[in-house]
């Protein structure tokens, strides 16, 4: 399963709530998260960067990068024990416009089930974006947010064509996070 959101939706706060269910329930689920395997790698290769600073590398670059992370991630799913959720992003906003942040090559390194699309109002994602201090990203607009929400949702449909993989949206109001890990967390049942 793939779980996805746009920067400041909150996905990685709700799959860590996720963890915490399922291991009360007793349920093996393994979170992997794409940018980190990202910059694993950049750091292998002798270049220390922020994941942030990802986004900003050239295409060429972004796109090696995003093959080997696949390829690193599909030998992880295959070693797992239970459920894996790799969470990532559907589009990166770059200064040259959005790219795709699951393209058909790594799509098909990882076979996924089903894709989450974890959501929040644009003005909820406007709010949070600054108090997430870990965190390196510009300021925009409201209505670029929703342009990036929306962004994520055609390339989830554009992925689901391609895969056969289901799309669900999760809603992910402030304060919602256990809600919206229960509702992925019956997916995987």
């Amino acid at each position: 399963m793939i779980v996805t959101g746009v920067p400041g939706t909150g996905k990685t706060a709700v799959c860590k709530e996720l963890l915490k269910l399922a291991q009360q329930s007793g349920r093996r689920v393994t979170v992997i998260n794409y940018g980190s395997i990202m910059v694993e790698l950049t750091q292998e290769r002798g270049r220390s960067l922020h994941r942030d600073e990802l986004r900003k590398l050239k295409l060429s670059l972004q796109r090696d990068l995003q093959a080997e992370a696949a390829k690193t991630i599909s030998q992880r799913v295959a070693e797992a024990k239970g459920d894996v959720i790799v969470d990532t992003h559907m589009s990166i906003k770059t200064g040259d416009g959005y790219w795709a942040g699951l393209p058909l090559h790594v799509l098909r390194l990882l076979n996924p089930n089903a894709f989450v699309l974890v959501e929040a109002e644009p003005h909820e994602v406007l709010f949070r974006r600054p108090k997430d201090v870990t965190r390196r990203r510009d300021e925009v607009l409201e209505s670029e947010i929703a342009e990036e929400l929306l962004f994520s949702r055609l390339i989830a449909a554009t992925c689901s064509v391609l895969t056969g993989a289901s799309v669900k949206i999760v809603k992910n109001p402030n304060g919602k996070q256990v809600e919206a890990a229960k509702e992925i967390l019956k997916l995987l049942e």
